[in-house]
């Protein structure tokens, strides 16, 4: 007989069924003694109607044993039968007679993968069976290491596509001006390195846009630094509003902010400023409570010349907005190629 098994190996081969199908009730008796010691439970059936019904109803069916020669249902219809049911039960073919076609119909039809003569050894009959079980049982498992595997690479995309997002949110944040959710003036200078070198490279224009807010300190003496931040964040609103997709606005610092228009000249600029300045002036803004706040800008503009540098761009634009400034506010300033002849930064006006 086959060497007893070892207990760690019994606690997995106790989930499991088998199942011997004969219509011999002496052939069962046989077998079930056979079985006895095994840790697997043992099930027995005389018929396969009666065996297709048993199987329907127990779990874990590893393996099914069946007599060729029956009536009614041989064992090559009845394997063929059994895998709707336990499709991944081992199924094996009991027969007392060489039987080439019924071979052929249990190997195509069935399923079957063992053949077991009559009269058996019982210590063979032993070890085919617990290999199969074995087998099931090995079957079971990797499906259900591979349903934790996908159910693992699942949580994972879903970590991942959350960190993906937590980084792009970091990195918006990194980029963007927390009140008025502007691009922020270290991005600002990014991008305007960027479009001076792509103008250097490919050719087109570039044209900016300072803009200061008149009077932004008697908001907040007046109104308080609340109503300050409502403003620069209604200001920036009407910036966004004003622009294309492809242009960049941005918080220069405190009330000033700078558009950068790619592939835009001087006049196209200017028109886009004086929007822009018509929309301010025309959109007083709204406290939570008191009166609106009657709001208007300084814009100085400018377009890239032939080698300048993005400081230089920025520079002339900021003179302009100064030009704007002294010469009555609310007004719109074109910038000089001569940055000598701009009014002197120190005279700005508050």
């Amino acid at each position: 007989m086959n060497e007893q098994i070892d207990e760690a190996e019994g606690q997995y081969l106790s989930r499991y069924s088998i199942i011997f199908v004969d219509d011999e009730p002496n052939i069962l008796q046989s077998l079930r003694r056979v079985f006895h010691y095994e840790p697997y439970r043992f099930l027995a059936s005389s018929s396969g109607d009666e065996a297709l019904g048993l199987i329907a109803q127990t779990p874990s069916v590893a393996v099914i044993v069946s007599d060729q020669r029956m009536p009614g249902m041989n064992g090559s219809e009845f394997l063929t039968r059994c895998r709707d049911i336990a499709p991944d039960a081992v199924k094996m073919l009991l027969t007392g007679y060489s039987d080439m076609e019924s071979t052929i119909a249990a190997i195509n039809s069935g399923g079957a993968t063992h053949f077991i003569v009559k009269p058996w050894d019982d210590s063979q009959l032993l070890q085919t069976v617990r290999e199969a079980v074995m087998r099931f049982h090995l079957i079971l498992e990797n499906r259900r290491q591979q349903e934790t595997i996908n159910a693992q690479n699942l949580k994972l995309t879903e970590l991942l596509g959350q960190l993906t997002d937590q980084n792009e949110e970091l990195k918006r944040l990194a980029s963007t001006d927390g009140l008025t959710e502007l691009t922020n003036r270290r991005t600002l200078f990014e991008f305007l390195g960027t479009e001076v070198s792509r103008v250097r490279r490919y050719g087109g224009t570039l044209s900016l846009l300072m803009i200061d807010i008149d009077h932004f300190k008697r908001v907040n003496d007046t109104w308080g630094h609340a109503a300050g931040d409502t403003v620069l964040r209604n200001i920036a609103q009407l910036i966004r509003l004003a622009l294309r997709d492809v242009d960049i606005a941005g918080r220069y610092g405190g009330e000033e902010f700078v558009v950068l228009l790619p592939e835009t000249e001087i006049d196209g600029a200017l028109q886009i400023a004086e929007r822009l300045r018509l929309s301010v002036a025309g959109t007083p803004v709204p406290q939570e409570s008191g009166p609106l706040i009657p709001v208007t800008i300084s814009v100085g503009v400018g377009q890239l010349a032939a080698e300048e540098s993005g400081e230089s761009l920025l520079s002339r634009a900021d003179q302009a907005m100064y030009r704007a400034k002294n010469n009555g506010r609310d007004r719109v300033e074109t910038a000089s190629l001569d940055i000598a002849d701009d009014t002197d930064k120190d005279a700005r006006p508050l």
